[in-house]
């Protein structure tokens, strides 16, 4: 009786005792890079986008400097003094440069990571791809498969591993 009492205690508590694994998939440039062109489109239609060709929330104070309403919108600032905007209603980032003119939209696919990210210029054509790991870390590509580099937290470096931009959330 001894005997099944300890072996049912031991089997109970090592039933109790688990292990957990972490683990997680791990992208070179290589496999990142395959993985965002199985599933890119090259070509989109800019109809529903033509409304955005000049930012509804940019203007000039009294000064004539930009001025880029950020209330109620989720506004991403670069160095070089263009900016993103996105919209949640229609899941799409637009790209404008300091002057609040379109250059470039994209939009992402799916919601979990990793995500891809497209981006297309106002002609509805393909330029760039990015594969984001988590919303600190992506890597990027040109429509024609090169790599362009590898954003870090805020920091965008290129492909020689060179420190070009920042951007502020």
């Amino acid at each position: 009786m001894k005997k099944v009492f300890v072996i049912l205690f031991l089997l109970i508590g090592l039933c109790a005792q688990g292990v957990v694994l972490k683990g997680g998939v791990h992208y070179t440039v290589e496999s990142a890079r395959e993985e965002a062109f199985s599933r890119v489109k090259y070509k989109i239609s800019m109809d529903e986008h033509k409304k955005y060709l000049k930012d509804p929330g940019f203007s000039l104070d009294k000064n004539g400097k930009p001025k880029i309403r950020t209330f109620g919108r989720d506004v991403t600032f670069f160095e070089d003094g263009s900016y993103s905007v996105y919209h949640s209603s229609n899941d799409m980032s637009y790209y404008y440069n300091s002057n609040g003119t379109l250059y470039e939209l994209s939009y992402s696919q799916g919601y979990d990571y990793p995500q891809l990210t497209v981006k297309y210029d106002i002609n509805g054509k393909l330029t760039c791809v990015a594969f984001e790991m988590t919303r600190e870390e992506a890597y990027m590509y040109s429509a024609d498969k090169k790599y362009l580099g590898h954003w870090v937290k805020e920091k965008f470096y290129d492909s020689n591993g060179k420190f070009i931009m920042y951007r502020k959330y």
